[in-house]
């Protein structure tokens, strides 16, 4: 991921997934070929960025009759990486972190929960969607014997950066954060965060600004 990074820009990054659902999809119906026009439509963004962006990846269309669904289809599979298994810890085992050990779509990407933990007794030892639930002191002994990639972060904010500091003297390298704030992390360690609530706000900002324009021109029919 910090190798593509340096080449792709992260919107790109974004939409590749996307485009790799298009695929899918019209393999699903049959579909054996595609034109960047109708991703574009499908997507609601300009045909010339859908080219520009599967480029990159290092595949092109034919003339005049687009990307051919099955092989375009396994390009990506082998690009995003969706072929190699990458392990990962879920560190926190509540509401959200019980979620995501319970999605089972995860695997057809290429990633493997092997494990979660937390700090609370009465959930150490159960099993979540076949996974165990560690106490968080065995994480650096789990991880030399499991080696896994990355770690899940879902703890609440004011516990996050200790658990963080926990998980890089674990030795993971990658963190992705589910929790509400910026971790302060050595340089070698990559750290993606995904903020639910800022989303939302995002989104109801979003919702409220549709809604005055809607009775802006409202008022302007009246």
């Amino acid at each position: 991921m910090q190798t593509i990074s340096k080449r792709i820009s992260i919107p790109t990054l974004r939409r590749l997934p996307s485009y790799y659902h298009i695929l899918c999809q019209q393999s699903e119906i049959g579909i054996e070929y595609i034109s960047s026009a109708s991703m574009a439509n499908l997507l609601g963004i300009d045909d010339t960025q859908v080219r520009k962006d599967i480029a990159i990846t290092g595949y092109n269309g034919k003339p005049k009759v687009g990307f051919e669904i099955k092989d375009s289809k396994a390009h990506f599979e082998k690009f995003l990486g969706f072929n190699n298994k990458k392990r990962a810890f879920i560190i926190g085992a509540g509401n959200l972190g019980i979620a995501l050990a319970k999605y089972q779509d995860f695997n057809k990407y290429g990633l493997e929960i092997v494990a979660l933990f937390d700090n609370d007794p009465h959930k150490i030892g159960l099993k979540i969607g076949y996974k165990k639930v560690f106490s968080i002191f065995d994480l650096t002994n789990l991880e030399k014997e499991i080696n896994a990639h990355m770690a899940i972060l879902t703890v609440p904010a004011e516990n996050a950066q200790d658990v963080a500091d926990s998980i890089v003297n674990a030795g993971i390298k990658t963190i992705w954060n589910f929790a509400p704030i910026n971790l302060r992390v050595p340089d070698d360690v990559l750290v993606w965060n995904q903020d639910l609530i800022a989303s939302f706000v995002t989104l109801s900002l979003m919702l409220s600004s549709n809604k005055q324009e809607l009775n802006k021109e409202v008022c302007t029919l009246i």
